[in-house]
């Protein structure tokens, strides 16, 4: 049961088409390109995918796809949280039918779970629809308001749920990630979820990590990885800066991190369209401004393997 990711897992756009449609002729083209970066998994219909903005016939059709597309190299993790725990069943179960590699769900965020109980409670219910399927508990705090320690949750739903294995953990309370790192013995899979501070994830103890940059800026961060184990932290420093740098100017853009970052797909030859409302769309203007500014911190000779 146990499954471990290792590097970096890009959490994919999900394609659109001009007129707000799921472009699932773009996945085959987009998983090609992870794979070509260095990518190590991918994790679809998350926040990243905006996956709660998408029907349950889009998600189900969007994991499908990318199973289909990914290959050997480019195993799947399907996001199945939702607001509704019977389409959160539906995800689950039909994410292992179409061979997807593990399942990870936040907490619900409109009712949300008030104690670490209720949590491992909904994280059961959806669980269960797959009982050989892995499964990770996706902390996000930021966006579902759940602030529970994860490191608690662990404690108490490492017998209730058998398929258990690790968390996507997009949080910075670091106590909290290196008690999950160590609970058990070591036994789960700690997913580190910030981009922005994979350097210190990874001196936590991550050893795999989620994120949305790892689209389209992967070989900088494997780059970072490398220079960290071969024990040139400075030369490590320096890469996570120029990533720090890279979010900062998509953080700048007017829009969205999200709406910025998807708008710099075609870019690098991978169109992913637009975003879905309320998310607004960054203008011409402001995208010409982020590749001049990309362009001056070297992204584009960063961006893609050579």
């Amino acid at each position: 049961m146990q499954n471990r990711f290792r590097g970096l897992v890009s959490a994919p756009f999900t394609p659109f088409k001009t007129d707000g449609s799921v472009n699932l002729d773009a996945i085959p083209g987009y998983a090609r390109f992870l794979t070509g970066n260095g990518v190590s998994a991918a994790f679809v219909c998350g926040t990243t995918g905006e996956g709660l903005s998408l029907t349950l016939a889009e998600r189900l059709a969007i994991a499908e796809k990318w199973t289909q597309s990914a290959g050997p190299k480019l195993p799947v993790i399907v996001h199945v949280g939702h607001t509704c725990l019977a389409d959160a069943r539906t995800l689950t179960a039909h994410a292992a039918k179409i061979g997807a590699a593990a399942v990870s769900a936040l907490a619900p965020m409109f009712f949300k779970p008030r104690n670490v109980g209720e949590l491992v409670d909904w994280c059961e219910a959806v669980a269960s629809a797959a009982p050989t399927l892995p499964f990770y508990y996706y902390n996000i705090p930021s966006m579902t308001g759940v602030t529970i320690p994860v490191a608690d949750f662990l404690a108490k739903a490492a017998d209730r749920i058998p398929t258990l294995v690790g968390v996507k953990y997009t949080y910075e309370d670091f106590p909290d990630y290196t008690a999950c790192v160590s609970a058990a013995g070591g036994r789960f899979d700690i997913l580190f979820g910030r981009d922005e501070l994979l350097l210190e994830g990874t001196k936590a103890g991550a050893l795999g990590a989620v994120g949305s940059t790892y689209n389209y800026a992967a070989p900088l961060y494997l780059r970072m990885l490398d220079a960290l184990r071969n024990g040139d932290e400075a030369k490590a420093r320096t890469l996570q800066d120029t990533a720090i740098k890279m979010i900062a100017i998509c953080n700048g853009v007017g829009v969205t991190h999200l709406a910025a970052s998807k708008a710099l797909m075609p870019m690098l030859g991978v169109d992913c369209g637009p975003t879905r409302l309320p998310l607004a769309q960054p203008t011409a203007t402001q995208i010409e401004t982020m590749r001049t500014r990309l362009t001056e911190i070297g992204f584009f000779e960063f961006a893609c393997r050579s």
